[in-house]
């Protein structure tokens, strides 16, 4: 009897606990999905208190590199005027955020199209087979592309997550690299192979290293939670960090990076 009431008392008080926290999570919910409109806005800008460049279109290089791996790739490349567009018409269709100490959290971001041009060289030999002729223009497009995230949440100090997971997946590839083989029967069908199997053999790839990037992205990521308090990090999304002088986080960067898709008054 005793313990049937201690197990009813217990029961009572985590769902009072879990029904004044819910409220919490909702808030949290509202503000990182706020943040991340005002984000989207602004994406087209380099955000200074971000320490972040202009990320739609995303522009890199020149840049070079080099990979030397025996007898697998010997090969040596280099990219210029690089333009990544599409990032800043993300969706975050499902944000789950749980504040009750080992619950699941979700977040699942979508990207509808992203797509790439760029000059590029590619010289060298994959397995001393392939020979590797690229010289010119390098396209590339990806449609639906989603993240899913769940994680379990620890909100005392030091702030952190376990229980990383990460799936991706992709609903379309394309490419298109100017005389990336130096045959031009196997280079049209190396970009056949690809734009018809190069989802699952992303998909594939994923799955072999996915342990690895999940493990190293989950220390990364606490490593700077634990600088932190979860107020803090929220106070930081919502204005200036908590403190009285800290600037707006968007502060001199104007909110114009859609306006295209406004709709019309």
């Amino acid at each position: 009897m005793q313990r049937a009431q201690y197990t009813s008392q217990v029961l009572l008080a985590t769902a009072i606990l879990y029904a004044c926290l819910a409220p919490a999570a909702c808030v949290y919910e509202s503000t990182i999905l706020q943040f991340l409109n005002e984000f989207r806005m602004r994406m087209c800008h380099p955000i200074p208190n971000l320490g972040l460049p202009a990320l739609d279109p995303l522009q890199l290089g020149p840049a070079e590199t080099e990979v030397n791996n025996k007898y697998l790739v010997d090969f040596t490349g280099s990219i210029d005027n690089f333009q990544l567009h599409g990032l800043s018409d993300f969706d975050v269709p499902v944000l789950s955020l749980n504040v009750v100490p080992g619950l699941k959290n979700t977040i699942n971001v979508t990207f509808p199209l992203t797509h790439f041009e760029s000059l590029y060289t590619a010289k060298g030999s994959l397995a001393y087979i392939l020979n590797l002729a690229g010289d010119g223009n390098a396209e590339t497009s990806i449609t639906n592309f989603s993240i899913l995230i769940s994680f379990r949440l620890r909100t005392v100090s030091p702030l952190s997550i376990s229980s990383l997971q990460i799936e991706l997946q992709l609903g379309n590839l394309w490419i298109n690299f100017d005389n990336l083989v130096e045959e031009e029967r196997v280079n049209e069908f190396i970009h056949a192979l690809i734009n018809e199997m190069g989802v699952e053999l992303l998909g594939d790839i994923w799955d072999y290293g996915q342990g690895t990037v999940v493990t190293k992205v989950q220390t990364l990521v606490n490593n700077f939670l634990s600088q932190y308090s979860l107020t803090d990090i929220i106070q930081i999304i919502a204005g200036g960090g908590g403190g009285e002088e800290s600037a707006p986080i968007f502060e001199g960067v104007e909110p114009d990076c859609k306006l295209e898709a406004s709709p019309s008054n």
